[in-house]
């Protein structure tokens, strides 16, 4: 004959998930004989996940974010730069301006 298949309440598994929160995983699943795999979708099924927190990305995702994100920093960058040369070409057009004036 088989064994039974434990069942958790609503309360008993949260209580679970809190104590894993605060004592550490490893140590409570150890103490309730649970596997990760149960712990986690416990987690993902009973814990909403935090708004503040960033979203969770793909390894593979995040370099060619990053690398896209460097290269409009670049860009921008460029941008800044030739703005600037700009305004200081007329604020020294501008004092030019103004010293023949006064002559």
């Amino acid at each position: 004959m088989g064994t039974k298949r434990r069942q958790f309440s609503h309360d008993e598994k949260m209580r679970i998930l809190q104590n894993a929160a605060q004592s550490g995983v490893t140590n409570v699943l150890h103490e309730y004989k649970l596997s990760y795999s149960v712990y986690a979708r416990w987690k993902r099924q009973l814990i909403p996940p935090d708004p503040n927190a960033p979203p969770r990305v793909p390894v593979h995702r995040s370099k060619i974010a990053l690398e896209s994100l460097l290269e409009e920093n670049v860009r921008l960058k460029k941008i800044i730069a030739e703005q600037a040369l700009e305004l200081e070409m007329k604020e020294e057009e501008l004092k030019r301006y103004v010293s023949h004036e006064r002559k």
